[in-house]
Formats: structure tokens, sequence, C-alpha cells
């Protein structure tokens, strides 16, 4: 919290200059190692953002959130059960073909930080943190709802890739 209350703090500047803050939560589906990891378990997500307008159809939107795969039996560990989460400090971009940025399709791309955790039951838990990526298509419902499903990619270690989709909402206050 001590960190996170800095980040808020130095983002209100930017509310007069049609900034907005908002949130987001998704679903998380893992694929490929981080599937095996988690034995298929879906996980969930969620971050906060400020979402900053630039030019008549960008918007950048500096995000902070993470990612959490609940306890289950890895066959990939031996057996053991294990817990991932991460912690992610990403910006992304967001491009609006249609003529508003209050209705329709974008799609939106990102990257930045990610400290992915891996923590097996009896056994010393590892981070690492990596360069993360991600990109998808949203849909705007309404000025402050919308709809997004993204793709994202990670390698945590060299035998663990972090792939997968994450389908979730967006509500900007």
């Amino acid at each position: 919290m001590r960190r996170l209350l800095p980040l808020l703090l130095a983002a209100l500047p930017l509310c007069a200059q049609d900034a907005a803050l908002g949130v987001r939560v998704q679903g998380v589906i893992p694929m490929g190692d981080l599937r095996d990891l988690t034995d298929g378990q879906v996980g969930i997500g969620a971050g906060g953002f400020v979402e900053i307008p630039v030019g008549e159809a960008f918007r950048l939107r500096p995000t902070v959130g993470g990612q959490y795969f609940p306890k289950k039996v890895s066959a990939s560990l031996g057996g053991a059960e294990v817990t991932v989460s991460s912690v992610d400090f990403m910006l992304d971009a967001l491009w609006f073909p249609g003529e508003s940025t209050d209705h329709g399709p974008y799609l939106v791309g990102g990257a930045g930080g990610q400290m992915w955790r891996v923590s097996p039951t009896g056994a010393a838990a590892t981070s690492h943190t990596r360069l993360g990526v991600s990109g998808g298509i949203g849909y705007q419902l309404t000025p402050h709802i919308a709809a997004e499903a993204r793709a994202f990619w990670s390698p945590v270690e060299p035998t663990l890739t972090a792939t997968g989709l994450s389908l979730g909402g967006v509500l900007r206050f």
C-alpha cells in the first residue's frame, strides 16, 4: 500500500487533462506451460489504471494489477500442490478505429514488468520478474464500461512460459 499511494497521488494531476481512473477484472485461462503447472485451473486477475487520451483515437493506460491461480495439484511438479501469482506493472495502448472512443470496438496492446511467484507446497517459492506482453480486442459498451479479450505471454523461467487468454470487464470512472 505504501508504494501504491504515491502512484495514485502522482496520477491526480492527470485528472485535469481528461484522464480517467478505472479498474479491470478478468478470468484467466492458462495455456501451455502455465496450464501444465496449474493443472488447467482457471485464475482471476484485477488491476487499477489511469487512462490518458492521446489524440482523437488513442489512449494510454498505465496499469498496476495482478493474477492469481488457486492452489491445485500439479502433475508437472510430481503431484505437489502449487499456487501461481503475478504482480503486473503494464502500459496498455488502445486504438479506436471508429469515430468515437465512447462506443465501439478497439484494439489493445500492452507491455511491462511482471513479477511471477510459483509457490509449491513443501518446497521453496520462486519469484522472477520478467517482461510481459499482451494484445487483444475490446468493445466499449458505454462511456464507462468495456469488455476485453486478450492473449498474454511472459517467460517466467527457462522451463516455464506463462501464456494464456484473459476475458474481462473494464470500468472507467
